[in-house]
This record gives structure tokens, C-alpha cells and sequence, in this order.
């Protein structure tokens, strides 16, 4: 309502409110980068180079607050010292505060969102001395509709330069939509009759619905004159940065933010948005990384997204679906295509972070595949083109996942087994849910989990981490951690084995093929040059499978989790698994030294 009264306003005739400069991201981002000039002029130039190994030594396990997603005042449970001590407890080193700033997602101001602002204090002062980082977002690839788009839009100084913004003539607003509000979106044919004038930069797809450029009504700017803008959009309205023009607008504002989240909030680590332009997203990373912070960088599209990326960390949102297809189909052939993908196209594995929730997108996207459809891909005993193969995993993911592919992991897993209320078979949920967290911290890189995973929610809804909860899978975190088989109490036994055995700097080397679908082996070379296994059975029957590997004679079989040996003779290069249904192993091949 508050966005739709803001339109409103701006259709009438206005001349610029001086008044509202202060109020603007541009004005602001030049107050502070003035404040600490001096202060960055002493630091020293960035490495070229990320530094994923020092960014992980920092803080491996993070733990995700969608802070929308708390109960209201959300602060107030967060200055809660207890929870920081339970958390502190399960191996977390970092927290990740999603929608800290004002605006969240869409900014609107640099600072720090005045809601959290009677807190803020309290609570970082509390991280610092728990010694937990703290993570935050950059500037995202558009604002919001707030007082820098206002100004653009009455044509004030700079700001026109900040967004995709092009003014048309008075002679061609008949091409234009009419607004029965302040804006409307522009139809394709229209957007190719402005693109053949040369007002629109690009060509774009046909048949798309709604195309990405709005255009508004008449607008009375700050020169007198009345205009009309198209400008390009994303989520329907929030208006696009331009990181070109030659004002360099919106990167004195990235540049700005990402000083106040370093030097005031203390943030350590930066996650920089998929959608920012790939130059923008290198230039963000040597800033971060001359700050002295770490920047981990969302990726929205196929492996070459990831690949050759300036920052020191990548989202893997690649494996993500070919996982949920693993456990919905109990095949694991599209997830090990992903890893012989990693593989071949030499993709560090040591620079990824897991995510399991929040599922921020389109689960079942299948990036890689859309982005080259024509590659010839090899799955099971076919030869597939990639758009051949997403068509058939797309029917089957929407088929298996009852058209709610946004679901929760705990709502996944449900679905796998079958059930429709979990309590009718509790402990097989809460099982199911275990092995998928097992699966990504028993490898390399950074391990991401939120407070819907920690408490199991079916649905999306403000979660108590220190209470009750309904649609639950999980009773409240100190209730956990009194259960030695809660899901808290578990992912502190996998996060302590991961840690003590160094698998976070492991390189993947193998993914053998095995009889099974629902089978997944990944073998990993660790720094002390032994060799681990990652093996997990997604299928509801049990696995078998004889592994051949020369490398591992004279060694021992050690099931980390469980400490006992594997039963696999010591000269032999041979170990035969077997998996009971819904489970995992992780196998650490130790070296027999003779004196």
C-alpha cells in the first residue's frame, strides 16, 4: 500500500524536493566515502587472487537468520545470549543476517534498517565476544522505490545516471503503454517498436508476456519540463543500477554500502547478488577484499557462472535440484552428472558453499542445462542433449514434488516418504533430513544452514528458535540439545568430525559409478594426501557396491562417524560397501606406516 501510495504521488506534477537529498543513497555514499578516505588510503592494494582457504579458516559453518522470518520485535530474541551459547555449542562460527539494511533486498537507504537499530549495538557486541562473524548482502542489482528513484525520475543532478533510465520525446508517447497508475510495463511489440527507434539497447525473446522495461506517466521535473521515462525493472517495479554510466553512480553507492557494513555493522564476509553484472561483481570483490573481508558471490546461472569468479567463495546453487531430484526420484544419476561436470570443466569444490535453506529461487531449475541446451550430456546409458534432459527432469521434479517445488527440506522429505502428517513417522523424517545436511558437510567449502532447517518447519512462518513451535518437525534449540539423536545434536557431532579430519580442504578427485541410482560415492583427497569417501544411499532399499581403488592398499577403513573400521583387508585396494536405506557414510582411508 505504501509503494502504491508513493506512485500515486509521483504522477502529478512535482518540482524535486531539495529536502529529500539527504535522504538519498547517493548522497550518503558520498558522505562516507569523504569520512574514510584517509583511513582506505592506508590499506594496502588487494590481491588479484581469492583467498577461499582464509575466508573458511575464518568461519566454515553459518548459520541463516532471515530476519522477516522472526518474531516480532526480531532483535529482541536475537540479543538473547543463550541462543549464541547453543548455537556456539553445534559448531557455528558465523551468522548470516538476511534483510538487515532498509529496504532488504530492494535498498533504499545505506544504513542500517531503524527497526533493528535500538538493538544493534547489543547485539554485535555479543557476536564479537562469542566470536561468531557476521555476514550481510551487498548492494543489490536494483533499489527500491524510494528518494534516489524520485529524484532520477525529476531529472535531479546525478541521479538520472544511477538507474536504466531513457526519456522519451513528447512525439513518441503514443508508443507508450497508458498508466492507469504510475507505471505500466511495456509489451514486447511495443518494446520492439522503441528498440527500432533506438530508444531500447536490446533485442528481446518474443512471446514473453511481461517484458523488463517500465514506462511512466507524465512527470513534471525539476527543470519544468514534463516527461515520460521507460526504465528497466526487475521483480516487476524496482528499478535496475546502471554499473556503466558514466557518473558511476550506482558503484560509489556499492562501494559506500560495503564500507558501512565492514567499518560500522563489522561484517566479515559480503555476499554479492547473482544478478550484478559480472564486471561489477569483480570490481565488488577487490573491494571487499582491500576492506580485509572475505566476499562470497550468488550465482544464478550454469557452471560457467562459478567459474573463473573473482570472489572468494561461490554459492552452490548447481547441485541444489539435482539433490532434491535425488531425493525425490531416489536417483542420484543427475547429481553425479553435476559433480563429473565440477570435474571436467576443473571447478575447485573447495570454493563452494552449501546451502540448504531458504530456497530463495526456483528450485528445480536446472541452470546448467538451460544455459547450454545443445551440449551432449551422458546420463545413465543415453546420450542426452542438455534440453532434452531438464525437460525430462523438469516433469519428473513437478510430477514427484506435487507442484511445490519451494517446499522446505522438511516438506521434501515427506514427500519422498510418502507421508502427509510427519508425525505418523517422526524419527524417518527427521532421518531423511539428517543425511541431506550429512551430504554437504562432510564435503569441502562452506556449510550454510537456517532457522527452518534447525527447526524443521513444514511451512514458511515466524520461527521461535529458543521456543514452541508449531508444523515443527523440531522442539525449541535448548530442547535439542538435551537429545543426544536431535537434528541440533547430530549436525554438532558431523560438524566436529568434519573439523577434526580437515574435510573442508578436501579436492574432489572421483565419482565412480555405481549399479544402484540411489547410490552417490565422491572420493576426495585431503591435505595430508589420505584419501576420503562420501557415500549416501537416497534409495528406500539397501546398496551394495565393491569399490576398486590402487591407491588405497596398505590402508585402513575408518567410519568417522561411528570411529569403527570398515571390514577391508590391509593389503587389498578393494572395499566392499553396503548402505541400509536412507543413509550415509563417510570413510577415511588411513595410511599404515611400518617403521
Amino acid at each position: 500500500m505504501r509503494q502504491w501510495s508513493f506512485w500515486l504521488f509521483l504522477v502529478g506534477a512535482l518540482s524535486a524536493d531539495v529536502e529529500r537529498i539527504p535522504q538519498t543513497m547517493l548522497h550518503q555514499a558520498d558522505w562516507i566515502c569523504k569520512k574514510y578516505t584517509l583511513e582506505i588510503a592506508k590499506t594496502p592494494p588487494p590481491s588479484p587472487l581469492p583467498q577461499p582457504q582464509n575466508c573458511l579458516n575464518e568461519a566454515s559453518i553459518w548459520f541463516a537468520i532471515p530476519l522477516d522470518e522472526l518474531p516480532s520485535p526480531a532483535f529482541t530474541s536475537l540479543t538473547d545470549g543463550a541462543l549464541w551459547d547453543c548455537l556456539k555449542e553445534i559448531g557455528v562460527q558465523g551468522v548470516y543476517l538476511q534483510g538487515l539494511k532498509t529496504g532488504g533486498q530492494f535498498r533504499t537507504q545505506i544504513n542500517l534498517d531503524p527497526q533493528w537499530g535500538a538493538n544493534w549495538d547489543l547485539l554485535a557486541t555479543m557476536l564479537q565476544k562469542k566470536g561468531l562473524q557476521i555476514m550481510g548482502n551487498s548492494l543489490g542489482n536494483s533499489t527500491g522505490i524510494g528518494p534516489d528513484f524520485n529524484l532520477a525520475l525529476q531529472n535531479v543532478g546525478e541521479y538520472s545516471s544511477l538507474y536504466h533510465l531513457i526519456e522519451i520525446p513528447s512525439q513518441d508517447w503514443k508508443i507508450l503503454p497508458k498508466t492507469g497508475s504510475a507505471y505500466a510495463n511495456i509489451p514486447w511489440l511495443t518494446l520492439q517498436e522503441l528498440h527500432k527507434k533506438g530508444y531500447v539497447p536490446q533485442q528481446f525473446a518474443p512471446l514473453v508476456k511481461n517484458s523488463h522495461w517500465n514506462a511512466t506517466g507524465p512527470i513534471s521535473c525539476n527543470d519544468g519540463k514534463v516527461r515520460r521515462w521507460i526504465y528497466l525493472v526487475e521483480d516487476t517495479s524496482k528499478p535496475v543500477i546502471d554499473w556503466l554510466a558514466a557518473s558511476f553512480a550506482g558503484s560509489r553507492i556499492a562501494a559506500a554500502d560495503l564500507i558501512d557494513s565492514i567499518y560500522n555493522l563489522g561484517e566479515k564476509s559480503i555476499r554479492i547478488d547473482a544478478k550484478i553484472a559480472a564486471h561489477a561483481k569483480e570490481a565488488l570483490a577487490l573491494w571487499i577484499r582491500k576492506l580485509n573481508s572475505f566476499s562470497i558471490q550468488e550465482s544464478a546461472g550454469g557452471i560457467a557462472s562459478i567459474q573463473d569468479v573473482a570472489t572468494d567463495l561461490v554459492v552452490d546453487t548447481l547441485t541444489r535440484p539435482a539433490l532434491l531430484h535425488a531425493l525425490l526420484c531416489q536417483d542420484t544419476e543427475a547429481l553425479k552428472l553435476i559433480y563429473r561436470l565440477y570435474l571436467e570443466e576443473k571447478i575447485d569444490t573447495r570454493r563452494l558453499l552449501h546451502e540448504l535453506q531458504p530456497f530463495d529461487a526456483f528450485t528445480c531449475d536446472w541452470a546448467e542445462f538451460l544455459q547450454n541446451p545443445k551440449k551432449k550430456l551422458h546420463y545413465h546409458d543415453e546420450i542426452l542433449t542438455a534440453e532434452a534432459l531438464r525437460a525430462r527432469l523438469l516433469k519428473q521434479d513437478m510430477l514427484k514434488a506435487a507442484g511445490n517445488p519451494l517446499a522446505t527440506w522438511t516438506q521434501h522429505c515427506m514427500t519422498a516418504l510418502d507421508i502427509k502428517d510427519f508425525n505418523q513417522r517422526r524419527e524417518d523424517v527427521a532421518d531423511l533430513h539428517q543425511l541431506l545436511a550429512f551430504f554437504y558437510l562432510m564435503q569441502p567449502g562452506g556449510f550454510s544452514f537456517s532457522a527452518s532447517d534447525l527447526l524443521g518447519t513444514v511451512n514458511k512462518q515466524p520461527l521461535n528458535l529458543m521456543g514452541p513451535n508449531e508444523n515443527a518437525l523440531y522442539p525449541s534449540l535448548p530442547g535439542q540439545l538435551t537429545n543426544p539423536k536431535s537434528f541440533a545434536m547430530r549436525l554438532r557431532k558431523m560438524i566436529s568430525v568434519r573439523r577434526e579430519n580437515n574435510l573442508d580442504k578436501g579436492a574432489l578427485i572421483g565419482i565412480p559409478k555405481t549399479a544402484s541410482p540411489g547410490l552417490m560415492l565422491l572420493i576426495y583427497q585431503l591435505p595430508n594426501h589420505m584419501l576420503q569417501l562420501l557415500a549416501i544411499n537416497l534409495a528406500e532399499v539397501a546398496a551394495t557396491h565393491t569399490l576398486e581403488i590402487p591407491a588405497i592398499r596398505n590402508t585402513s577403513a575408518i567410519d568417522l562417524m561411528t570411529g569403527l573400521a570398515e571390514p577391508k583387508p590391509l593389503d587389498s585396494t578393494q572395499l566392499r560397501l553396503t548402505l541400509a536405506p536412507f543413509s550415509g557414510k563417510v570413510v577415511l582411508f588411513q595410511t599404515k606406516y611400518y617403521d
